[in-house]
């Protein structure tokens, strides 16, 4: 497999997914303002220019579709009005979380075990999630290795689309945003999640978690690409999914459908191109 074509792939699969999206905001189901519209376009026409314009630098073009990740979330709730999903479906995912555990893990386990310390464990390993995100792509331009490169971050960058077109047809809140879920204790770490997620959060991408799907991911990648050096990016996504459920930021079945998806996603993706 050429590597300047493996250099792409990430690229295409953006270029592919903000098409389908364009066309929604244009014809969706409720109106979109025009400069949302025109910031779509000019994303999608700049990872256009970096995947294909032989005057853009290598490594910009490698680096593009992460960098566009912080727009691609941020835009979901307005994909979100235009596919014309205004109804949050947390009353069926909680309910599979009463069927499945027989009661609601993300108020009762914080609840049964209200430890600040553990509560700050698990917090912290949640907001692990954002160098996860990044670290094996880093490691792995540092060390030259492109090629594994291009590929781990196909694979990521595949997690995030699935993750990001599964919610416009089954959008769901979570359970942060319900008052009996705030039952984990205070602390400074705490503290700084709330923040993150008052700042940045989507409502209606709780089902299933792309923190635990990415994750997932990364821990998968992690291992292949490094061995046993990649085994404590798995320790920290058992922990992020851990504390995603005791803070209250997501049902237990999110949790459980996340890591399902990352692992299944990671595994199949890295068969295909090997097999390419």
């Amino acid at each position: 497999m050429d590597s300047d074509i493996t250099a792409i792939w990430a690229d295409a699969l953006l270029i592919v997914y903000l098409a389908c999206t364009a066309v929604l905001l244009l014809v969706g189901r409720s109106r979109v303002p025009a400069s949302a519209i025109a910031l779509h376009l000019a994303l999608l026409g700049a990872i256009a220019i970096a995947a294909f314009a032989p005057v853009v630098p290598r490594w910009l073009r490698r680096w593009a579709p992460l960098l566009a990740l912080l727009f691609l979330y941020a835009e979901l709730p307005v994909l979100l009005r235009a596919a014309g999903q205004l109804q949050l479906l947390d009353a069926v995912v909680s309910g599979w979380d009463q069927a499945l555990f027989g009661t609601q893990p993300a108020v009762a386990w914080a609840q049964a075990w209200p430890s600040r310390v553990l509560s700050e464990v698990l917090h912290g390993a949640y907001l692990s999630y954002y160098g996860i995100i990044v670290v094996i792509p880093a490691l792995l331009y540092r060390r030259g290795r492109l090629r594994d490169f291009d590929e781990a971050l196909f694979v990521l960058m595949l997690t995030f689309v699935a993750c990001f077109t599964w919610y416009l047809f089954f959008p769901v809140a979570g359970p942060r945003y319900f008052p009996q879920a705030r039952t984990a204790p205070d602390g400074v770490i705490r503290g700084v999640v709330l923040r993150i997620l008052e700042a940045r959060s989507s409502r209606g991408t709780a089902f299933p978690s792309s923190h635990v799907a990415v994750a997932t991911t990364q821990s998968v990648l992690a291992i292949r690409y490094f061995g046993r050096k990649g085994l404590p990016v798995a320790g920290l996504t058992v922990g992020l999914a851990a504390g995603a459920v005791y803070g209250g930021f997501h049902y237990a079945i999110d949790a459980l459908v996340g890591a399902a998806l990352g692992l299944v996603i990671a595994l199949m993706a890295l068969r295909v191109m090997r097999t390419r």
